[in-house]
């Protein structure tokens, strides 16, 4: 787990003075808006919160040559010209240009998580634009030197196209942190096995994990055409096994291990393009098993619910 520097102690070692002050929109400069991601909704849900509330809290920026460059509240901003407001509220800091870009790491943790891709950028452009090498940005932004270079892998080391799609929203940080390990023309295929069958994190992990010990391009391609095969096999054979639990009680625990991959692996299947090419007369078949399917979710939910699994004598 990396060790991060509090917000606060950050900026009081960067911070020269700290002006708070109501300045025009044309006063602000946005150029390090591309260091952000905004997620599909993320504008509409922003703008009816300035509407209904007005702003709640201050735009962070710094002093630049000709006005002031936006750190945190780039939604704010593009949202309020939308409104055809002329002012915003701003917290003005005196900050060199490196120094703030660090400082878009801490800011806006309250508002919502930064995605790794987010944190990424802002890494890669002090690699890049300042020339910074991994030592120096970790000890800058208070991050490990892994961290750093995970970040790094995120922009580096992974195909555009997969970037695209974790821009997007439509893979998570976690299914690209497992993506990367992959060469580059690999990733695209994986991409699109993990997305169209509605894999997991810990899915698409098993799924690279054997992609990388294949054999040849032929157990990849089988990989790839059967990834719920390949991960119903490989944790059936895992040893799942707790220290402090009894036999009876690790029986238990690899069923409901099973039973969740199963779960997982069913949703995918429901919600995936496949379902879409079902004949008639395969749902009509497949109705009947899903009713019985239901039946036996319930009785699932009812002894967890009742705590019937438990020794209460």
């Amino acid at each position: 787990m990396h060790v991060k520097t509090p917000v606060s102690t950050l900026a009081v070692k960067m911070t020269k003075e700290v002006i708070h002050k109501t300045v025009k929109l044309d006063q602000l400069d946005v150029s390090l808006q591309d260091l952000r991601i905004t997620r599909p909704g993320e504008m509409e849900k922003m703008c009816r919160s300035l509407r209904h509330s007005g702003q709640l809290n201050p735009l962070i920026v710094r002093i630049a040559a000709d006005g002031f460059q936006i750190l945190d509240g780039f939604k704010r901003y593009h949202c309020a010209k939308q409104l055809g407001w002329e002012y915003l509220d701003v917290r003005i800091l005196d900050v060199p240009l490196m120094e703030g870009k660090a400082m878009m790491l801490s800011y806006n943790k309250a508002g919502r998580s930064l995605m790794d891709y987010d944190e990424a950028l802002v890494v890669c452009s002090l690699k890049k634009d300042h020339l910074l090498d991994q030592s120096a940005i970790s000890h800058l932004i208070g991050y490990s030197r892994s961290w750093v270079c995970r970040r790094l892998a995120l922009v580096e080391k992974l195909d555009p196209l997969v970037q695209d799609a974790l821009r997007m929203g439509v893979i998570t940080n976690s299914q690209a942190r497992e993506i990367v390990k992959l060469p580059r023309g690999n990733q695209g295929a994986m991409m699109r096995c993990v997305t169209s069958h509605n894999l997991t994190s810990r899915d698409s992990r098993i799924l690279v994990e054997k992609f990388l010990v294949a054999s040849g391009q032929k157990e990849q391609e089988y990989i790839l055409s059967h990834p719920v095969e390949i991960i119903e096999k490989s944790v059936s054979t895992v040893e799942i096994y707790d220290i402090r639990l009894s036999r009876h009680g690790n029986r238990m625990l690899k069923n409901i291990e099973l039973l969740y991959l199963q779960q997982n692996i069913f949703i995918g299947l429901c919600t995936g393009h496949m379902t879409n090419s079902l004949s008639e007369t395969e749902t009509v078949i497949l109705d009947n098993k899903m009713e019985k399917l239901k039946k036996g979710t319930l009785s699932i939910g009812s002894i967890i619910n009742q705590k019937t699994w438990k020794n209460e004598g």
